[in-house]
């Protein structure tokens, strides 16, 4: 079996030296880069398995660098790389979804054993992902002899679990979103987000309480809004008609966010 892809991204050189020559003598195939402009570039190019990721590069940020591996390759495993023993800068990027955060100054022993660790977790979730697709298509196909084509989803019955608000529909089931006719191309975060509201539709929905529906993670008001900040602001580059005028999701300043049953009509 090869062994797992790796991009190391730090911009320190005996960091990239040490940690890639650790794992290169494991048997990984470890890429490196020195910043973020390359990380995105060496994105760009392939995917990889496991990304060890510093938080803190000059220019484009580890932030931004996970936001766009989470965006390109969802079930990628993120190490989040920091040189504070604090959670600081990284319990933004933990709540990306990466899998663990470690200091640098961690052992080598340290250090291969969570690599080992975030790779048995992402083939343990590949192989659940693999089963649920063939599942759902043993599904299909039985259902595919009792009835008549399958039927747009506005047409099918409660019983696939589709939410509707609006233009809006929801299938938590098959884990997708359409706007009218348009299929969402959302990341597994900003679905999980878009359910959360839709189901508490024309309600405010606090920002801890957001964030706790769609991350399971509990946090203070402020903290809660900033963690959820970017991920609102991907989600309406993709629904709404106007994201700076927004129509769907809105903000109650100091609150939370609505999602709109009825959205306001554009000028």
């Amino acid at each position: 079996m090869s062994q797992a892809s790796i991009l190391l991204v730090d911009d320190e050189f005996p960091i990239r030296a040490t940690l890639g020559d650790l794992l290169r003598r494991r048997g990984y195939d470890v890429q490196t880069a020195d910043s973020g402009e390359e990380a995105l570039d060496r994105i760009a190019q392939r995917p990889f398995d496991l990304f060890l990721l510093d938080l803190r590069l000059p220019g484009v940020d580890g932030i931004t660098v996970a936001q766009r591996v989470r965006e390109r390759y969802p079930d990628a495993a993120i190490l989040i790389l920091t040189g504070h023993g604090s959670l600081d800068s990284a319990i933004e990027g933990i709540h990306l979804g990466v899998f663990d955060y470690m200091l640098k100054t961690s052992s080598p022993q340290d250090v291969l054993a969570r690599v080992k660790s975030a790779l048995e977790a992402q083939a343990e979730q590949r192989h659940k992902k693999s089963l649920m697709t063939t599942l759902q298509t043993v599904v299909g196909e039985l259902g595919g002899k009792q009835q008549e084509p399958a039927e747009p989803a506005s047409q099918q019955p409660a019983g696939d679990q589709w939410i509707r608000v609006g233009e809006l529909e929801i299938g938590l089931w098959r884990q997708m979103a359409r706007l009218g006719e348009q299929t969402l191309n959302l990341t597994p975060t900003e679905f999980r987000l878009l359910s959360c509201l839709a189901q508490q539709a024309g309600l405010v929905m606090s920002y801890a309480n957001l964030l706790r529906c769609a991350q399971g993670y509990e946090a203070e008001s402020s903290e809660a809004a900033e963690l959820l900040k970017p991920h609102i602001y991907h989600l309406r580059q993709k629904i709404e008609p106007d994201p700076s005028n927004p129509r769907y999701i809105l903000t109650v300043r100091g609150t939370g966010y609505v999602l709109a049953v009825e959205p306001p009509q554009g000028k």
